[in-house]
């Protein structure tokens, strides 16, 4: 269908920010068809009318007008059309059954190829839309996008919001200036955390390797120690073996020198047995007597009870390390793996005006108290709770939310701290700990203020016990995490 159909509405547009409305008389719109070049007309000549876009699968009416099949089934299918007419001169058609214009198809598709091999103008000169070959006078607020006149009218674009291109750029280039702004602001942010990352990254993996050599330090020093050991161990062996093979050899040779007589005395009275009486007789007093001259033999104590101690001392030796490296593996494994605590509130020691929530994780304060029965472990002065497990031995570690709270403590304590009066914070009451009153922060083993950069909303517990094996005397670490800060406790207990 030809384009000149268009020249017969009047198409209004007012410009505004938001829409924009164009008016085209008919003479205007003529005068534009005959200064665009061929190609325009050839574009308008391939598309529909309904849809202002190519023909898609065209068909053709018996008045002679096409229009894509689509959008000629969906014209007759609206509830108010009561006759099938043709949507352009609108004379009625009795054709129910389409056949496809391939010709004109045919002609859409050599004219979409053409599209894309024609180079656009030179530059200085305004761009066309690649469908309609017409100016890209308007911007698509709804799709962000340029569009022409025709573009406007088909349903692609229908009730959207479209302003001149002028007005477009120019918001545009404001919005973009500010976003700039911004962007350069968060280009400097990204760079100051950039650099941050990089000297934390740095200082982490000092200390890592600090901590690594230190403790490769130690185990070179107990490896070493056990070798001196081993070594003093392996002379004090080799010098009891000496000694063993010594009293061996002597008293070997005595008896040597014992059996060789015995056999020699032995072959002689066998010998003597075997001779005639008379012959027998002669010189048997002689033998006799060095038979009876011998001393029955006895067991000699080869190995003195000395040496003999020794070895038992040996044996003393070999059960201690057994039994001392057990306990050292032990603490080894125990002291060597971070546990999590799973830190859960004793109700029995609340103090009465505390909360406990249903799973015993969290604490909150009222001002009334509450009806609590009785308890040796209760809290009567102080508004505290303990956990319901302890630590002895291992290392562990659990992490407290403190929230926006104005005051509050947290920290391990004695098993047997107070419970009747007023706590002492601090070591010499039986706590370790950090905590905050109004605006400031205090560690309890000095009652010093601490200085954070930021509000504290979490603190981190590591607890770690050693077991000194020859005095039994159990030292106790705790380091407690507050932002980029560690602050130590080391206490030492019987």
């Amino acid at each position: 269908m030809l384009s000149k159909s268009f020249t017969e509405n009047v198409l209004q547009v007012n410009a505004k920010e938001s829409d924009i409305k164009c008016a085209l008389c008919k003479s205007d719109m003529a005068a534009a068809s005959r200064a665009q070049d061929p190609f325009q007309d050839l574009c308008k000549e391939a598309t529909c009318s309904v849809c202002l876009d190519y023909f898609k699968d065209p068909v053709t009416l018996d008045c002679g007008h096409n229009f894509c099949r689509a959008c000629l089934t969906q014209t007759w299918e609206k509830p108010d059309n009561t006759q099938n007419s043709c949507p352009h001169c609108k004379e009625i058609s009795s054709q129910k059954n389409f056949r496809t214009n391939q010709l004109l198809a045919n002609f859409v598709e050599i004219t979409k190829k053409l599209s894309l091999q024609i180079p656009q103008k030179a530059k200085g000169k305004e761009n066309v839309c690649e469908k309609h070959q017409e100016p890209l006078h308007l911007f698509c607020r709804d799709d962000e996008t340029l569009i022409c006149v025709v573009c406007s009218r088909s349903n692609e674009h229908v009730n959207h919001r479209m302003i001149p291109l002028g007005t477009a750029a120019q918001k545009y280039k404001v919005l973009m200036g500010l976003r700039q702004d911004d962007l350069v602001k968060e280009r400097e942010k990204i760079l100051v955390y950039k650099t941050e990352t990089e000297k934390e990254a740095q200082d982490l993996l000092k200390q890592t390797k600090a901590k690594t050599e230190k403790a490769l330090e130690e185990i070179t020093e107990m490896q070493q120690f056990l070798k001196k050991q081993e070594k003093h161990l392996r002379a004090h062996m080799k010098d009891l073996e000496r000694q063993i093979a010594r009293k061996r050899d002597e008293h070997l040779v005595l008896l040597s020198w014992e059996l060789s007589s015995l056999e020699s005395l032995i072959q002689e009275m066998k010998e003597k047995c075997q001779q005639p009486p008379a012959e027998l007789l002669q010189d048997v007093r002689n033998l006799w007597q060095r038979c009876e001259a011998r001393k029955e033999f006895r067991k000699p104590d080869v190995f003195p009870p000395e040496l003999k101690w020794k070895i038992w001392d040996h044996g003393d030796i070999a059960l201690f390390l057994e039994v001392t490296m057990k306990q050292v593996r032990d603490e080894l494994i125990s002291g060597l793996t971070l546990q999590k605590a799973n830190v859960t509130l004793d109700p029995d020691t609340a103090h009465d005006h505390l909360i406990l929530s249903e799973d015993r994780k969290s604490v909150t304060y009222e001002n009334t108290s509450q009806n609590l029965p009785d308890k040796p472990k209760r809290f009567k002065k102080t508004s505290s709770v303990l956990g319901c497990d302890g630590f002895t031995s291992g290392r562990h570690f659990w992490e407290i939310c403190v929230g926006e709270e104005e005051q509050w403590l947290a920290g391990v304590a004695r098993k047997t701290m107070e419970r009747n009066d007023l706590i002492v914070y601090g070591p010499e009451g039986g706590i370790w700990a950090i905590g905050k009153w109004g605006n400031t922060y205090r560690v309890t083993n000095n009652n010093q203020s601490v200085s954070l950069n930021s509000e504290l909303k979490r603190v981190r517990h590591k607890a770690q016990f050693q077991n000194n094996l020859i005095t039994k005397i159990k030292q106790f670490n705790l380091s407690i995490r507050c932002e980029s800060n560690i602050f130590l406790y080391k206490n030492k207990d019987k």
